[in-house]
């Protein structure tokens, strides 16, 4: 059953917050079971990251079969890597096998499955949904 369209409806609507400052709504709390990574990007680091001696932010795009929304978060990638660091639990996920893992780039991800499960932080930069990922069984 679609709703009928009402040019009124948008016409008469303003604009959040949270839209006028560019902020996305936060993926939702949850598991998200055999999802493939769809797309890795780089881009610049923001400003106070670079200042960490963060690199690059890295785009990861998730589709899981079980949900229809956006799956997709930034990591920031810092040399050398840690074992707290994001990217390094997603490729330990993706790769449990060591020497597999060590062999591997950003791009190797695109096609591979993971699950994910996001949590929400709160922090210094306001509050974030977390990616944390388990290997497919």
């Amino acid at each position: 059953m679609s709703e009928e369209f009402n040019p009124d409806s948008i016409l008469n609507s303003t604009i959040t917050e949270d839209e006028y400052e560019g902020k996305k709504a936060l993926t939702a709390e949850g598991s998200y079971p055999d999802a493939t990574v769809m797309d890795v990007r780089a881009f610049e680091p923001h400003e106070r990251a670079r200042e960490k001696g963060v690199e690059a932010r890295l785009r990861v795009v998730f589709d899981c079969p079980s949900y229809d929304g956006d799956l997709s978060t930034f990591i920031n990638y810092k040399r050398p890597l840690n074992a707290k660091a994001t990217y390094t639990k997603l490729v330990k996920a993706v790769w449990p096998d060591k020497e597999v893992a060590i062999t591997k780039t950003p791009r190797d991800l695109i096609g591979e499955r993971v699950n994910v499960n996001v949590f929400h932080e709160e922090g210094d930069f306001g509050r974030w949904a977390e990616f944390r990922f388990t290997p497919v069984s």
